[in-house]
């Protein structure tokens, strides 16, 4: 087949794409550019015999996300931030055929839409899966020139096909829809798989294998989240995969941090070197004195009588934990009792483990009253209650459950006081290995009260060590060993490979995890 003749082909299998896409609106347009630059991120006829993950796949993943954020959200300055990007990598003094990659063609038509030229762009990736389907059939043994046209037009034609379902995405759902539909891949390649060996195995990767499979999965990552990496400094990015990566964790350290606000500072002891957490100072301390008396007082009356509340029970446990340990702690004493009332209300009035007695009914009243009261006095309490209240929680895998038994006497060693109480408490909770659990089984997915404390205070934790490690005359490494030594002196036994402070960045990615940000 000639190059007129393969034109021509490609023409006619695009020509009913061809029709739909010139009707669409500007928005939905970007949209299928940007999904057909995806779907060729990883080109099978560009095949070199070296590993291009870093040279050549780094830079055009940070042309993606960047594109890819211009057009969700149009953040300012972005516009500006793309073209610049672009221009820094077609100038760049790397061999690499920067100016044929489908990514980086696709970031200049969204900043400058050209119709003829986004159709140009998008036959070009038919064109380059078509070309590496028939070189494929040539290759094998006894194939007819015939039979290898026919698997280049059927490849051509899956790409057009699949790009046609992208014309008839809606403007507001267009980049969550399954990447190739429910069509599939026209095929692998090996010698592709090859060319991207680190992207495939190496750790500095990982976060892009998981934001490109957010785009296989029709699930893309959180935005924000790519916002905040597709911001990174320029000269992170020139310093290679490895420093884009550790960028990324402390970006997902301080995005978690932000979406679990809690009133309170996490700090290092100076004379311990363990970690402690120091309340918000209670305000109108005579209030919260007899809100707590009261709940106590209405606690005792629902486990004299017959009402279902024993000593043993998780609502009756939480009840002690606020008024022992959080009497000056409005924020954790809000939470804790937020999580009890919800347990109430779900056992009188959903299930019916509990009988709505008047001792059982005038329990769930004090426990409210008493939120009530701690977000009148605290506003920032209240505040973070609102936000709070937005975000879902996932069930844990069986992988992260086994990480966090593991990591329950490590925080507990490398905490004090009432945080290191907390931990040991919350995180059976948190893998629903409660003390006693309820005859029909734990619930299904994590406690809310448990999972915000335990992955705000990591986090946060981890925004420490790493103010910490940059400001220490002694180094980052010091600090990491001090971490181990606590962890040791407290009789734990376990690997910390990574160190104490990647031993807490693994944690963080559970919480964003269990926070549907991962």
């Amino acid at each position: 087949m000639d190059d007129n003749a393969a034109i021509d082909v490609i023409d006619e299998i695009f020509r009913e794409f061809d029709a739909q896409y010139a009707t669409l609106d500007q928005k939905t347009r970007e949209a299928v550019l940007l999904r057909c630059a995806l779907r060729d991120l990883f080109n099978p006829s560009f095949s070199p015999s070296l590993d291009i993950s870093a040279r050549y796949l780094l830079p055009q993943c940070r042309v993606l996300i960047q594109s890819l954020c211009l057009r969700q959200a149009a953040p300012r300055g972005f516009k500006q931030l793309l073209k610049l990007t672009c221009e820094n990598i077609l100038l760049s003094d790397d061999m690499m055929p920067f100016e044929h990659a489908t990514p980086i063609k696709v970031a200049r038509l969204v900043l400058f839409p050209n119709l003829t030229e986004e159709l140009e762009a998008i036959h070009d990736v038919g064109v380059g899966f078509a070309s590496f389907a028939r070189e494929q059939e040539l290759q094998r043994a006894l194939t007819l020139a015939d039979r290898a046209n026919d698997e280049y037009d059927m490849a051509a034609q899956h790409i057009a096909k699949v790009a046609l379902r992208d014309c008839n995405q809606s403007n507001t759902n267009a980049l969550e829809a399954r990447l190739w539909h429910d069509l599939g891949r026209p095929f692998e390649s090996s010698e592709n798989l090859r060319a991207y060996g680190a992207y495939n195995k190496s750790a500095a990767f990982s976060f892009w294998r998981r934001w490109y499979q957010g785009f296989l999965d029709g699930k893309p990552l959180n935005w924000e989240l790519q916002r905040r990496v597709a911001l990174i400094a320029d000269d992170i990015w020139e310093a290679g995969p490895e420093a884009v990566a550790d960028e990324i964790e402390r970006i997902q350290v301080r995005y978690l941090a932000d979406q679990l606000p809690l009133a309170e500072t996490i700090d290092l002891n100076p004379d311990t070197g363990k970690f402690r957490a120091i309340p918000t100072p209670v305000e109108n301390a005579p209030l919260m004195s007899a809100l707590l008396t009261q709940i106590s007082d209405d606690l005792e009356d629902a486990m004299a009588g017959h009402n279902g509340v024993t000593e043993k029970s998780s609502e009756a446990r939480k009840i002690r934990r606020v008024v022992t340990r959080y009497g000056n702690d409005p924020q954790q004493a809000e939470l804790t009792l937020t999580s009890v009332a919800k347990g109430l209300r779900r056992q009188l009035y959903e299930t019916g483990e509990l009988p709505d007695s008047e001792d059982n009914l005038a329990l769930l009243n004090s426990v409210e009253e008493g939120v009530r009261g701690i977000r009148a006095n605290h506003p920032e309490v209240a505040a973070n209650r609102e936000q709070l209240a937005q975000l879902a929680i996932q069930e844990l895998s069986a992988e992260d459950r086994e990480t966090l038994e593991t990591a329950a006497p490590v925080l507990s060693a490398i905490s004090e006081g009432a945080m290191a109480e907390d931990f040991a408490e919350d995180i059976p909770e948190l893998i629903n290995d409660a003390v006693l659990p309820l005859p029909s089984g734990a619930p299904r997915l994590p406690g809310a009260d448990a999972s915000t404390r335990i992955f705000s205070r990591v986090s946060k934790m981890a925004l420490l060590s790493e103010k910490t490690k940059a400001g220490l005359k002694k180094g980052a490494e010091a600090f990491d060993s001090d971490l181990v030594k606590t962890i040791q002196l407290a009789g734990v036994t376990i690997g910390l490979g990574a160190g104490a402070v990647g031993f807490l960045y693994k944690l963080v990615e559970i919480g964003l995890r269990v926070f549907g940000v991962l």
